[in-house]
């Protein structure tokens, strides 16, 4: 019997190690409460974020907009026409799969010009880095496929408070459950 309960914490701290990064991630709606849309300033509103792998950015626009990943050359001349991808639906979602520089410009001419554009630097795991902005972007991360999915999440707030899984006062009760119920397995086997 109590090999069974063994292999019973076993198997649950197996599935606990390998659930909490997914619980870690950040789902970021770009320019918060404005959206995607021109008159905002997305360098000033990348200051201060992270962007990690396993992290999304979530664009919320009207229609007359696009979300186009670009390579860094068509980011800095808001060249359009050479989308990596491209959507128009409303309501995008980049998953952040890949560690390196992701460019973003909405393809209606003359969006990008007046500031629809969004540059973000996305780090591994365990690295530091601070976001870039719209200086000097470099080349992009080849092999940065992004999927495009509708968002059904909650997302941080515009007043810098992280509404996400991601804060500490929930990962510290996830490490309190999962000692306490290998610790109940360790006892009852």
């Amino acid at each position: 019997m109590a090999g069974t309960g063994a292999a019973i914490v076993g198997m649950f701290l197996v599935l606990s190690m390998v659930m909490m990064p997914s619980c870690l991630a950040t789902v970021y709606t770009v320019g918060d409460s404005s959206g995607w849309t021109s008159g905002v300033d997305y360098s000033t509103w990348t200051s201060g974020k992270t962007f990690a792998v396993g992290d999304s950015l979530v664009f919320n626009y009207g229609s007359g907009h696009t979300v186009d990943e670009v390579s860094g050359s068509d980011y800095k001349t808001c060249t359009v026409g050479n989308s990596i991808t491209s959507d128009s639906s409303g309501a995008t979602t980049i998953p952040l799969k890949a560690a390196g520089t992701r460019y973003f410009i909405c393809a209606v001419v003359g969006h990008c010009g007046m500031g629809m554009k969004l540059s973000v630097n996305v780090v591994g795991s365990g690295s530091t880095a601070a976001p870039s902005t719209k200086g000097s972007p470099s080349p992009a991360t080849s092999g940065s496929n992004s999927t495009v999915t509708s968002p059904a999440v909650t997302t941080p707030s515009s007043t810098g408070v992280d509404n996400s899984l991601s804060t500490s006062p929930v990962v510290a009760l996830w490490s309190i459950c999962v000692t306490w119920v290998a610790i109940c397995v360790l006892v009852l086997s």
